[in-house]
């Protein structure tokens, strides 16, 4: 509290008038009030565009309302694979891939990344709290991505490059050093970012029972491997950003009526995974066309 002279606070409560004191109170509560309103009534792409241009990211470092720097430096794949391969028996693949490349933030940077709450992650485990959904390793993943890329473009172009791999790719080829489970295991393409999906034909490939000791240890080299995908994908837009190839034949085809003609729904994901039994009205697409590797 400020310590006015008595003389000072026995002018200012003389001079002022009773409806002049109400009329300031009025406009400073009014001003309030359209502030609050102000924060909650901006739309999301207006905070898209407010994001740190490429400018913004050569010039300086990009920091959240409280000054928290959540600069991404280069980390090297190998090293974050083997830290979510280590992590990831404490809280799943998401937990897993996402500690992995905090925790070398937080040994390179210090805070923010030291304090960030990292047991929120295990939710993602089993595809969302075992639902199947989404593959936690590819959620931490895009997680990841979107604590440290800012801008609209760019951000979901990383996401498209590290799911498309996702479905495509021959996974897992991970082999973890000094363990005595290093030797190979059975591989397979998933075709799908499903976790239901991905592991069923894994576990249809390999032979192995679902929750069994294989399957873990497949999901684990999975977490390991998807954490240096997404490590490499941010490595590379420190120097440009990704320039989506594009979707897979099947993709298009869809897409271009369901899109385009009928609007009835959207997404990027390889529809043949799920969607295997069609009228004859749809045009002939090899389901799951393998996406192009980048």
């Amino acid at each position: 509290m400020i310590d006015y002279p008595i003389n000072c606070r026995r002018t200012t409560v003389n001079t002022l008038s009773r409806r002049q004191i109400l009329g300031s109170l009025g406009l400073t509560v009014g001003a309030s009030l359209l502030t609050g309103c102000g924060g909650n009534l901006q739309s999301s792409e207006q905070h898209e565009k407010a994001a740190p241009t490429d400018q913004d990211r050569k010039g300086g470092t990009k920091r959240d309302h409280l000054g928290h720097d959540w600069q991404y430096i280069q980390l090297a794949p190998d090293f974050i694979a083997a830290e979510a391969y280590r992590l990831m028996p404490e809280g799943g693949c998401m937990y897993g891939l996402f500690a992995g490349i905090m925790t070398a933030m937080a040994k390179n940077r210090g805070e923010p990344f030291l304090s960030f709450p990292l047991h929120m992650m295990k939710y993602g485990v089993g595809g969302v709290g075992l639902w199947g959904s989404l593959c936690g390793a590819l959620n931490g993943g895009a997680a990841i991505i979107g604590l440290f890329e800012r801008t609209k473009e760019r951000r979901e172009n990383l996401i498209a490059q590290l799911f498309s791999w996702y479905e495509a790719a021959e996974l897992p080829t991970y082999r973890p050093n000094k363990t005595k489970d290093s030797e190979p295991i059975p591989v397979s393409v998933a075709g799908s970012v499903l976790c239901h999906v991905s592991a069923g034909k894994w576990c249809e490939t390999s032979g192995s029972d679902v929750g069994s000791p294989e399957m873990n240890e497949r999901c684990r080299r999975l977490t390991a491997e998807v954490a240096a995908k997404t490590v490499e994908l941010l490595n590379a837009n420190l120097k440009e950003p990704y320039k989506l190839v594009g979707l897979t034949a099947e993709v298009k085809s869809c897409l271009s009526c369901h899109s385009k003609d009928l609007h009835d729904t959207m997404g990027k994901m390889q529809c043949g995974s799920c969607h295997q039994q069609l009228s004859k009205k749809h045009p002939t697409v090899p389901a799951s066309t393998p996406a192009p590797h980048y």
